[in-house]
């Protein structure tokens, strides 16, 4: 608030303004962007999913189909003969085996599948062509080879599907070499044991190459997003089939952490995470497939995914800017008519503070400055008249005080008077006189005003000593004072003519109405942080319902008085001084006695407690 207040109003007010432009609309755009963004994400994912599923249902369509083609080829009349007697046939059987068996198989595979090799092998690993491109002649390496077929026969029949390229295999070129041929250089493989149908024995294997394209031509023209890909991935992290040539088919992903994160998800039944590659995040979804241990996938980059949302993000950033400069207009505009204004009445104060209190403001505006600046000329014409007042008065008082003087005895006159009365008492021994005038002396002396506001509780007790002194010549055996004060406090200070109403007090009104002969008793003591000091009597004590009062009656009226301080007048000045916590309470019981409590603060220096 401080900080606040430092700063001039038209500051603060279009400080205000910015602020409750700015706050709100980029609350409203950062969780605008958030709430977008979490809904494309969450949009996106779903529709990926799906797209996810549906491309693998087709790519597993067409396995069950190139699975079905492998059984049929497995168990045909013509592939089980071969196998079972090739040991015994002559190369002129088995190239005529071979025509026979390209002419079966041509009018299956020529627009179908886009199969490019069907070989089959011999348990002796004796190679026989069912079928093949014309332009190209499919050789494996020879380790490559060598480790597939043991697989295929440790399955003992079930398929094996697998990807290759040209790392893979040997070629020998008999046409001249195209694009096109090249693009067919990625191939998925199907293999499996063939066995025999009346033993059920491996008699030798069966390898169908299709070319790759066949199958990432199914999900080609998918479009899930701007910087997307799709791809097929086993669960060793080898790419099956891509679209994307910066996406190598037959070689491990760029990543090997995707296909852990995929299978850790695929176990938690999620299909869709957030995947990092080097410093790029992507929105990653899969689908597993049934008919081969892969997943085709799918990676869509969160540039993509926030876009639409930065774009809402930068309309809203100009809005906002347009909100801004408006708000700095409007508050310039309002924040005006309030420190103009506000300007007028501080000069005007200023002039009225070096004295100029002819100074006017015209102001007929009916807000609160105008009110304020009218209560202003209200005021600086009631001090004008005031001030004339105080000046007439002034002459008068001075004329009073001139004439209260001439008509007074001083009372250091008086005082020099009773000195020499004393003396006069001395010389003729009149001790009872000379003993009387030096205590109303004393007493006079604190009346004058000698000394300060604060006098020790002993100064205190030995004025009251000299009053009593005094009253026991005007009430001769009438009452007796004793006194019970703690060495401890004799020193402390207290306000001046505080005990001395109090006991006068005891005395007009408790002692001298009783029969017989009183007693006062003056006690003081320390109690924790304060002052306690009593007077008690045995005088006729306080009626009830006079005693709820008499803090509030003004008794200075009693002209028998020695200072005219009633008792009220006591407890007025010492919450004045002291604060409400200290002050008088009085305990009364009528024809028994009456105790007066002064509670006072702990002050040991005139300065302060």
């Amino acid at each position: 608030m401080k900080l606040f207040r430092n700063i001039k109003i038209q500051a603060r007010l279009i400080l205000l303004f910015l602020i409750l432009s700015l706050i709100p609309i980029l609350i409203t755009g950062f969780f605008s962007y958030k709430e977008s963004s979490n809904a494309i994400e969450s949009k996106i994912s779903t529709y990926s999913v799906q797209v996810m599923s549906q491309v693998g249902e087709n790519i597993e369509r067409e396995l069950a189909k190139l699975e079905n083609d492998s059984v049929e080829i497995e168990f045909s009349d013509k592939v089980q003969n071969t196998l079972l007697n090739y040991t015994r046939m002559t190369e002129w059987e088995i190239e005529d085996i071979q025509i026979r068996m390209k002419d079966d198989l041509v009018k299956k595979f020529s627009f179908l599948h886009d199969v490019s090799d069907v070989l089959i092998y011999t348990n002796d690993r004796n190679r026989i062509i069912a079928y093949g491109d014309k332009g190209f002649k499919l050789n494996f390496k020879k380790e490559y080879l060598d480790q597939y077929l043991k697989e295929l026969e440790a399955k003992e029949g079930a398929p094996i599907w697998t990807g290759i390229n040209l790392d893979f295999e040997e070629r020998v070129v008999q046409y001249a070499t195209s694009a096109e041929q090249m693009s067919k250089s990625n191939g998925i493989l199907i293999g499996r044991a063939i066995k025999s149908l009346e033993q059920g024995d491996i008699i030798g294997t069966l390898i169908i190459r299709t070319n790759e394209r066949f199958f990432s031509n199914i999900y080609r023209n998918i479009d899930i997003g701007h910087g997307a890909d799709i791809f097929v991935i086993d669960a060793d992290g080898i790419v099956v089939s891509s679209r994307n040539p910066q996406i190598p088919v037959a070689k491990e992903y760029k990543d090997r952490q995707l296909i852990q994160e995929i299978q850790v998800n695929e176990k938690n039944e999620k299909r869709v995470f957030n995947y990092s590659v080097g410093s790029d995040r992507y929105l990653v979804a899969f689908t597993p497939m049934v008919k081969a241990p892969w997943y085709v996938v799918s990676t869509i980059p969160y540039t993509y995914l926030n876009s639409e949302s930065e774009r809402i993000w930068i309309n809203i950033l100009y809005m906002g800017l347009g909100c801004f400069l408006l708000a700095v207009l409007l508050s310039y505009v309002f924040s005006l008519s309030i420190s103009r204004p506000l300007k007028k009445l501080v000069k005007a104060m200023n002039e009225a503070k070096k004295g100029n209190l002819a100074v006017n403001i015209r102001d007929t505006s009916k807000d609160e400055i105008g009110e304020v600046t009218g209560n202003f000329n209200q005021m600086l014409n009631d001090i004008r008249i005031l001030m004339d007042n105080v000046k007439n008065k002034e002459k008068q008082k001075r004329k009073a005080e001139l004439k209260a003087l001439q008509a007074q005895i001083s009372p250091h006159f008086l005082s020099n008077t009773l000195n020499t009365v004393k003396w006069l008492a001395g010389v003729q021994k009149a001790e009872n006189i000379e003993n009387i005038i030096t205590s109303l002396i004393q007493l006079l002396h604190v009346s004058m005003g000698k000394g300060g506001d604060y006098i020790t509780i002993r100064e205190e007790i030995e004025y009251i000593k000299n009053y009593i002194n005094i009253q026991e010549f005007r009430y001769y055996n009438k009452f007796k004072v004793t006194f019970e004060i703690e060495e401890e406090i004799m020193d402390y200070r207290i306000l001046k003519f505080l005990l001395q109403p109090v006991v006068e007090n005891s005395l007009i009104h408790g002692i001298e109405p009783m029969e017989g002969q009183g007693l006062i008793v003056v006690k003081g003591f320390r109690y924790e942080d304060c002052v306690k000091i009593t007077v008690t009597d045995n005088g006729v004590g306080i009626p009830e319902e006079k005693l709820e009062n008499i803090l509030n009656i003004n008794d200075n009226s009693n002209k028998s008085r020695f200072s005219g301080i009633g008792i009220s007048n006591v407890n007025e000045r010492i919450r004045m001084n002291f604060g409400d916590q200290f002050g008088l309470q009085i305990e009364s019981v009528p024809n028994l006695y009456t105790t007066v409590e002064i509670t006072l603060p702990v002050i040991k220096e005139e300065s302060g407690y």
